[in-house]
């Protein structure tokens, strides 16, 4: 009718609203499509970014994936990182500042077998773990485990910890405790929060200068957004997840998504970040002779 009324009145019909360019965002993940990464899949396949003015690309990562270097090098918009490296690196000079967190609760913990120990307090065998690691080294003093504790290598596969059921393994609640299902071995994860250590991961960092731009604060909405819906329903980002990664098949996957759910929300909610959190961190990583500040390394945009 209106176009009819324009005509009849001798009127040219109004232009098309220009389209509304969007920002381009690279994200630079730390490691290769997997469940821990499933929100911001989730945000990108519904068309959440777009719905918030942003171009949105992941980058997949991998074994020493240099996200950070990314960001520094503006290569990168957004990496995801631990919040243990991300304070290290800004006492270095990183600069870079948290955003939002993907993982509350850290994923790291032990593999153990059952029967075996229930808590990181009755720990007595051997303990395959990355020597020398901030992680390895608040352990080992929390429990007084020098000279107590056999520390072994670790390689992040299983065939040591398969065939030595007093052995105890450093891992991912995202990786091995699925994994060692899958070989039929009847496991029990020991979540490092319960010992004291616990940094974000899948932590969103971005370079200081953006910390407080709207593309930032919109790029985190949309995440939350993401992060939510995948929990209700990770089917749609498990499916391109599957497709980019041909070892995450239908059993494993379904595995890593339910295992990690928790560590996801928390106690603090989807994506929340909290001072008391990196300043604990901060603590931590002090007492095995890291010295790091937590002032000014997160921002709630």
């Amino acid at each position: 009718m209106l176009l009819s009324w324009l005509a009849a009145c001798g009127s040219d019909p109004p232009p098309p609203a220009p389209e509304v360019a969007l920002r381009p965002v690279t994200v630079a993940l730390n490691w290769y499509p997997e469940p821990e990464f499933g929100g911001f899949y989730d945000a990108a396949l519904r068309g959440l970014y777009r719905d918030a003015g942003l171009e949105v690309s992941l980058l997949p990562g991998g074994p020493g994936a240099p996200v950070l270097e990314l960001l520094a090098s503006g290569k990168a918009d957004v990496a995801l990182t631990g919040a243990d490296d991300l304070l290290v690196r800004r006492a270095r000079g990183l600069d870079a500042v948290a955003v939002f967190a993907g993982f509350q609760d850290s994923p790291v913990g032990l593999l153990v077998h059952v029967p075996g120990p229930t808590s990181w307090a009755e720990v007595r065998g051997p303990v395959a773990a990355e020597a020398g690691s901030p992680f390895q080294q608040f352990v080992w003093a929390k429990f007084g485990w020098e000279g107590k504790v056999e520390l072994r290598p670790t390689t992040g596969g299983l065939g040591a910890f398969a065939q030595d059921t007093a052995l105890a393994q450093q891992a991912y609640v995202t990786s091995e405790p699925c994994g060692a299902e899958a070989l039929g071995l009847a496991v029990a994860f020991l979540p490092a929060r319960d010992a004291g250590w616990n940094p974000y991961a899948s932590l969103a960092a971005v370079r200081g200068a953006d910390a407080g731009a709207p593309w930032v604060a919109a790029w985190v909405e949309a995440t939350r957004q993401g992060w939510s819906h995948y929990l209700d329903d990770p089917t749609v980002a498990n499916a391109e997840i599957t497709r980019l990664n041909p070892d995450m098949g239908p059993d494993r996957i379904g595995c890593v998504t339910e295992r990690q759910r928790p560590f996801v929300t928390g106690t603090a909610g989807v994506g929340a970040l909290e001072g008391a959190r990196f300043e604990a961190v901060a603590a931590a990583l002090t007492s095995v002779g890291q010295p790091v500040e937590a002032a000014g390394a997160w921002r709630a945009p």
